[in-house]
Order: structure tokens, then C-alpha cells, then sequence
């Protein structure tokens, strides 16, 4: 019996290496095949019911990927209520498996207990938190009836803890800087589709032109380089870096370049489009003279001789205005 379970866990552990490797060589492997395979490893530890579990930072709460043997009750729990468990804190930060029956029975409460483990009488089971170089991605769950979770299978979820987690992560592991200000997205641009990574990221921001000038095969050059994009009369910088098929897209608020007000930097977006300063009055509501001023205005203060020259500058800093 002790062969056959190790021959078991043994091969699931190598379809969670190979799919993990595959991930990190940028190979477009579905999601549903990554979830499937965190599930059928935690089905090797004897589990009578086992849950993939991704963290949604927006909506601040989990989301099941693949589970087997939970009623929608307890999925509801995990989804909604594993982060304010009493015992979430520790085990997220360390990182580690932990068993119920490691659990001192005066700490077994809190919403995993009331709402998953006591009412479907799991006599034992193993959670642990996934992370992508300090970044929580999510956990997994699997609860037993009858025989308990041994030692090996907690030291068989350690080992392969980062395979998980990249399996998991939907940016398989990667990594992205997020700024203290700002916001974190990750962007496919093959077919558009935008995954915000924290509270304050704006998937908004890659509407129109700055999505066309970020895309990889448009402009590569852009990518790990800032762009100072103007929008609705505010002003960001936004860093663009190849992530496997994914591109991670951070913003955070921006001072305008070369002491430049945001009404010069308005006309300065309308000189690198190739406007003339009719086109640019009648686009801001003002009159050409005003337009002409702040031609004067912004020429001075970048130090260039002449419209070509102040464009250049708009296009080497990668100005992009967006509609309000």
C-alpha cells in the first residue's frame, strides 16, 4: 500500500515539475491544465477532498481554480473567509504546511473550523499559502475522513511549494516591482486580456494608444522603458517588462519632465502628433494665440530651437496622450 501511495505522489510530483517548467519557459499552457495538475497532486496524499485556491488582491478574496470532495458551503468558506482566519497570519508567513493535528485544540477555531472542518468532520488535513517571491498567490487545501495527512506529505508540499505556487500564479512565478504609489498590472497582448495586481492598479491605462505602444511587436524597444502618459489632467509614469507571454505593466504617479506645466505638456503632445496650433486650440478650447504662448513657453524651457526639436523630446520620453 506504502508503494503504491509513494509510486503515486512520485508521478504527481514529476507532472507538477514538468508543467511548472513548462510555465517558466513561457510555453502558453491553459490554466485549467495548471489547476488540474495542483489537484491531482494534492489527490496523491490520500485526500477525500482538495481545493486550488487563487488570492484576487482586488476583490481582496480567494478563488477556486479546481477542488474535489467540498461542498459549496466549504469552498464558499475557503474563498471568502481563509484570510481572516485566526491562523492565516502564520501560516502565510511562514509558509509551511500546516496540519490540523499539529493545530493545540485551543487554537481550533475561527471560520475554517466552524465552516469546513467541524460540520463535514474531517478528522485531519493540511493547508498552505503559495507565494511568488513574497507575493501571495493563493493555497491549497486537502482534508481527510480516515487515514491522516503523514509526515511525508507535508515535507512532499515544501519541496515543491515554488512549483505549486508558479502553477498557481498567474504570471507563473514571475515576479513584478510594485510601486509604493502605484498600481501593477499584467497584460496579455495577444488577446487583450488585463490582470490587475493590486488595489490601485488602473487596466484603463492600456486603452487606446498607450496598449498600441506598448505592445511588444509594435514597438519592443518601449518595453523597461518609462512613459510619461497624460490623462484627464494627470500625469504617469508607466514601466512595461516581458513576462513570458505576459507583460507587466507598473504606473505610479509623475512629476512633468523639465519644469513643464500640464497645459504645456497638453501642446507639447500636440506638437510630436504633428498638429498645427489651430488644431491644438481647438482641441483644448483656447485660442491660437494662447497655444502660441505656450509654444514660446515650453521651447524655453526644454531648450530646443524650434517644434521638430520640443517633438523629439515628447517622443523620447515617451509623451502619450489619453483620452479623458
Amino acid at each position: 500500500m506504502r508503494d503504491a501511495r509513494g509510486s503515486g505522489r512520485l508521478a504527481a510530483a514529476l507532472a507538477v515539475r514538468e508543467a511548472a517548467e513548462a510555465v517558466a519557459a513561457g510555453e502558453p499552457v491553459p490554466e485549467a491544465a495548471r489547476a488540474e495538475a495542483v489537484l491531482a497532486a494534492l489527490e496523491s496524499l490520500s485526500a477525500c477532498a482538495a481545493a486550488v485556491e487563487r488570492w484576487d488582491p482586488v476583490r481582496s478574496r480567494h478563488e477556486t481554480l479546481a477542488s474535489t470532495g467540498y461542498v459549496a458551503e466549504a469552498l464558499a468558506a475557503m474563498e471568502s473567509a481563509f484570510h481572516e482566519d485566526p491562523l492565516f497570519p502564520a501560516v502565510r508567513a511562514s509558509g509551511r504546511p500546516l496540519r490540523v493535528r499539529d493545530i493545540h485544540p485551543a487554537d481550533r477555531r475561527g471560520p475554517m473550523f466552524e465552516r469546513v472542518i467541524t460540520p463535514l468532520r474531517f478528522t485531519d488535513g493540511v493547508s498552505v499559502c503559495l507565494s511568488a517571491g513574497g507575493r501571495y498567490v493563493g493555497s491549497l487545501h486537502a482534508s481527510t475522513v480516515s487515514v491522516g495527512v503523514d509526515d511525508e506529505a507535508v515535507s512532499w508540499l515544501r519541496l515543491l511549494r515554488a512549483d505549486l505556487a508558479s502553477l498557481v500564479d498567474p504570471l507563473g512565478g514571475i515576479v513584478p516591482v510594485v510601486p509604493g504609489d502605484g498600481g501593477v498590472l499584467a497584460w496579455t497582448p495577444d488577446d487583450g486580456r488585463v490582470l490587475a495586481l493590486t488595489p490601485s492598479a488602473r487596466p484603463a491605462l492600456l486603452a487606446g494608444p498607450l496598449g498600441a505602444l506598448l505592445h511588444p511587436s509594435a514597438w519592443p524597444s518601449r518595453l523597461g522603458r518609462h512613459l510619461l502618459v497624460l490623462r484627464g489632467g494627470e500625469l504617469s509614469a508607466v514601466e512595461a517588462r516581458p513576462a513570458g507571454r505576459w507583460v507587466v505593466v507598473e504606473h505610479r504617479p509623475a512629476a512633468a519632465p523639465a519644469g513643464l506645466s500640464l497645459r504645456e505638456l497638453e501642446v507639447l503632445c500636440g506638437l510630436a502628433a504633428g498638429e498645427t496650433n489651430r488644431m491644438v486650440a481647438r482641441r483644448l478650447g483656447v485660442t491660437e494665440r494662447t497655444v502660441g504662448t505656450h509654444v514660446e513657453h515650453l521651447l524655453s524651457k526644454l531648450g530646443a530651437g524650434n517644434r521638430a526639436a520640443a517633438a523629439a523630446f515628447a517622443v523620447g520620453a515617451g509623451l502619450v496622450r489619453l483620452p479623458a
